[in-house]
């Protein structure tokens, strides 16, 4: 038992330099996996499971936070109808996230993190449509447009409830690995006016999906985990 101990501070105070974080009696280690592509993708994500074999060691809280970047892309809206059109569109990804090794709830149980839509936009006036055919997209004026994407961001996050930690096929705890699926698709809304084509180059996505496990140690490790901090700061000082 003492062997085990041993090793489990050890570990522990490894993990504090790269990157985990004491707060008061809690522990927090973080994980996070990005992702980049254009809609529409399924980037599969794997996490390390929290291993709670150690003894005293207690798993209190698991946090997910989703972002989702958006840059790019072209838009083409067409009038194709013998009346004018004007509104407004938004053009860009839509994200969410799924696995079947772990669930995705919280406490309520509610999903989490919420889907994530991310977007750019703008208005139209297009005129009557002046001769081009169905199915050119022809973007020149006054009865067609192009629109240049900008860029935007959107998260989410959430906390799993603590009965959903070990639900699901794997489970978050364990010595294993679990995958989670970001589903990123096109996504177009110019409110349904009849008579415009549109066609779309699609945007770059990117973003991450972040891990936090937050635990209680005992008593002996958060004292090590103190030292070792204080050991590693100091060493970095000229």
């Amino acid at each position: 038992m003492k062997d085990t101990k041993k090793t489990v501070i050890f570990a522990v105070v490894a993990g504090v330099m790269l990157g985990s974080a004491v707060v008061g009696n809690a522990v927090t280690i973080s994980q996070t996996k990005p992702f980049s592509g254009q809609p529409n993708i399924s980037p599969t994500l794997t996490f390390n499971q929290f291993d709670d074999s150690a003894p005293d060691v207690n798993l209190t809280g698991i946090e997910i936070i989703f972002n989702m970047d958006i840059s790019g892309g072209q838009l083409v809206l067409d009038n194709d109808a013998s009346g004018p059109a004007s509104g407004s569109f938004v053009f860009g990804s839509k994200g969410s996230l799924s696995s079947t090794d772990v669930s995705l709830f919280d406490g309520t149980p509610q999903p989490i993190p919420a889907d994530l839509t991310v977007t750019t936009g703008s208005a139209f006036n297009l005129d009557p449509n002046e001769g081009d055919e169905s199915g050119d997209y022809d973007p020149c004026a006054p009865d067609g447009m192009s629109y240049d994407g900008g860029i935007a961001s959107e998260n989410s996050a959430g906390f799993v409830g603590a009965a959903f930690f070990t639900t699901g096929v794997k489970g978050y705890t364990g010595t294993g690995t679990y995958d989670i699926t970001a589903e990123l698709t096109q996504w177009l809304n110019y409110g349904g006016i009849g008579g415009i084509e549109f066609s779309v180059s699609p945007v770059t996505a990117s973003g991450s999906v972040e891990i936090i496990y937050t635990y209680v140690p005992e008593p002996a490790t958060i004292a090590m985990l103190g030292l070792g901090s204080m050991m590693f700061l100091r060493k970095r000082r000229p």
